[in-house]
């Protein structure tokens, strides 16, 4: 049986509330002319804010924040994660009594990945890594739209149009697809598979092949597997 393996919040998603700012204290000019330069100071201010704001968005570091844009990268420790390539569908499909729907769908290199996760994916997948791993991740939602509990994987199986196949089994996030889902539920899950098949850059679709959708308790298949083209 395969090890599971768990990465850190800020390594696999960089996910965190925005919530930086300044608390300076603001004292009113007791001459009139000190209130132009302070006037100046404050646009010089806000455009240098501005500034860093456009840099982290073209590739510089993002902290407390999800990545959103490629390039920009995020540090947990010693390991650095950068998002390659983003596609945010955000559609909605029919699988039966399920309701699935694509969130998103990232790109993420992994640089400088601690010695210990690089012996873990050694161990499982038999890939040395030499401290940088590739993900595909995929952020999503299932609703249950009856009262029949169901049986149902959302990741299957991924494909690429570089000839990829991975296993949705081979999920090495903190695993939230809980298969069973009661009557009239929503939930989110979180898919990173590991990708080893050369280059991100490379990779520009990545097809999302679903389980079928079966009753609980009984050998009723009430939905069938859809294949969900991404394109980057």
């Amino acid at each position: 049986m395969k090890k599971k393996l768990i990465f850190s919040a800020a390594l696999v998603l960089s996910l965190g509330l925005a919530g930086c700012g300044e608390d300076k204290a603001k004292e009113e000019p007791k001459k009139e002319e000190t209130q132009q330069p302070t006037a100046e100071k404050a646009q010089k201010d806000s455009g240098e804010k501005e500034s860093k704001e456009s840099a982290a968005s073209d590739g510089e570091e993002v902290k407390n924040r999800p990545l959103t844009k490629p390039g920009q990268w995020s540090i947990d420790g010693e390991d650095k994660v950068t998002l390659v390539k983003i596609a945010d569908p955000k559609q909605t499909y029919d699988l039966g009594p399920v309701k699935l729907t694509i969130n998103s769908v990232k790109l993420l290199k992994h640089s400088n990945v601690s010695n210990e996760i690089s012996e873990t994916i050694k161990n499982v997948f038999g890939k040395d890594i030499n401290g940088e791993l590739n993900t595909i991740q995929v952020t999503y939602k299932v609703e249950n739209t009856t009262d029949t509990n169901v049986m149902f994987r959302t990741v299957d199986t991924l494909t690429t149009d570089t000839k990829a196949q991975i296993k949705g089994i081979n999920n090495i996030a903190r695993n939230t697809d809980i298969g069973t889902f009661m009557g009239k539920v929503e939930a989110e899950g979180l898919y990173i598979l590991p990708y080893f098949n050369g280059a991100l850059d490379d990779l520009n679709i990545v097809n999302i092949i679903t389980g079928d959708v079966w009753e609980n308790d009984k050998p009723n298949k009430l939905g069938e597997s859809q294949k969900i083209e991404i394109s980057f």
